[in-house]
């Protein structure tokens, strides 16, 4: 293979992988010249990835009292990065990964505890997502419960189970209905419902972009913060917070302006800001990496009714409204980006990006118009949203990026609606 084009950070490599926590390790030791050599011997993606852990296990560390961490994900056609990359090119090993990153986050110290919750949110594939992750679990011998329990859970076994969630999501009769958001939310109740005290329901994606030893970080912010509901991960927006690329990690302002969907994530943002102001300081709600408190979790999950792109927006907005803006944490991350076996949209503006942002001005219409009504330009804005289709946005969007060279603002970015207008009259 090309060298320029093996990438800096490789998950699917079970040494680099191993390597990460091993620098952590010397750094939590106090080794402040491991960064250095990892950096030589490993490159910098696995000094920054090392870094951040070890910074998480030292505020975990600093905690008192129990704290338990159930972390939770969906899948969907994901076997092939279940396992090893010798039997898939994208094997990523992620169930017995994941576990070791929580073991070493976790070990040695008295009083934190964590678990597994997988929800298999229909998979097609044969076997599925949950048969294979099921024969990984036995063959494992890990707990079916307590510290260290690996539970997989059927979306369609929950649906026809009849355990209630939520209305909405009481109603469904198929996971064709759901989506991730049903998986994710059915698993984040079954933490909820088993988890013990000073219990924290943390979200992930399947795939090992976001090392799961960074969660000490996240849990910090939520026991130790003021009246803290929940932690949200940042992969850009916010200073620390590190973007992997397969040439190497970045950090904000080139987070951010190199990526070649900028537009799509700062207008998207711009829509949410705008019309969502409870959301307004939180720039990458959709990152698959946050940390609840499972106490101010589980009223949250009982009003939740969407199950699509979103419904973490949704989820995001029950808190704020209930707990108050300032309950939303955010917190800066590592993130490898990982493209190779991804389900979501292209960086292309297209239908799926529009979904989203018609999706927010849904979730303004249900949850944030009945408490405060859009006005000024922000109503400006909503009507503009109201009309915009697959043509138009997709001309918005190139005109955007034509305009974009030179700009320097990232997340802050406000575009006047009539400027907004003139672009789509032309």
């Amino acid at each position: 293979m090309d060298k320029a084009a093996v990438p800096v950070r490789d998950l699917t490599d079970s040494d680099q992988n191993q390597a990460v926590l091993a620098v952590a390790s010397a750094l939590a030791g106090g080794s402040a010249a491991a960064v250095e050599r990892a950096a030589a011997s490993h490159g910098p993606a696995v000094a920054a990835e090392a870094a951040a852990a070890a910074r998480s296990r030292r505020r975990l560390a600093g905690l008192t009292g129990p704290v338990h961490l159930t972390v939770v994900w969906a899948m969907y056609g994901e076997t092939g990065r279940m396992v090893p990359r010798a039997a898939h090119p994208h094997g990523e090993d992620f169930v017995r990964a994941k576990v070791g990153q929580l073991d070493w986050l976790t070990g040695g110290l008295p009083g934190v505890t964590w678990s597994i919750i997988a929800c298999d949110d229909g998979c097609p594939d044969r076997p599925s997502s949950a048969d294979l992750m099921t024969s990984i679990v036995a063959a494992e011998g890990y707990p079916a419960a307590g510290h260290r329990s690996v539970t997989v859970l059927r979306l369609a076994e929950v649906i026809a189970g009849g355990i209630p969630i939520s209305p909405a999501f009481d109603q469904l009769t198929s996971t064709d209905q759901s989506r991730k958001g049903g998986s994710i939310l059915a698993a984040l109740a079954a933490a909820v419902r088993a988890g013990p005290a000073q219990a924290n329901g943390c979200y992930t994606d399947a795939d090992l972009s976001a090392n799961l030893a960074q969660l000490g970080s996240l849990a910090a912010a939520v026991v130790a913060g003021d009246k803290v509901a929940g932690a949200l991960g940042q992969r850009y927006g916010i200073p620390g917070a590190v973007l992997v690329r397969p040439d190497g990690p970045v950090s904000e302002p080139q987070a951010t302006g190199g990526k070649p969907d900028k537009i799509i994530i700062l207008f998207r943002h711009f829509v949410r800001a705008l019309l969502i102001p409870p959301l307004a300081h939180v720039p990458d709600t959709q990152a698959g990496f946050k940390a609840f408190d499972a106490a101010a979790l589980g009223p949250a999950i009982g009003q939740m009714t969407s199950f699509n792109e979103t419904f973490d927006v949704e989820l995001l907005i029950h808190l704020a409204q209930r707990y108050r803006p300032q309950a939303l944490a955010v917190e800066p991350i590592v993130f490898t980006e990982d493209f190779a076996a991804t389900n979501f949209p292209s960086v292309d503006p297209g239908p799926g990006h529009l979904a989203m942002i018609h999706q927010i001005a849904e979730l303004y219409d249900r949850f944030v118009a009945p408490v405060t009504p859009a006005t000024g330009e922000a109503a400006d804005l909503l009507a503009l949203v109201r009309t915009l289709d697959l043509d138009g946005y997709v001309t918005l969007i190139g005109a955007l990026r034509a305009e974009d060279p030179g700009d320097p603002t990232l997340f802050d970015r406000r575009w006047p609606v009539q400027h907004l207008r003139d672009i789509l009259r032309r």
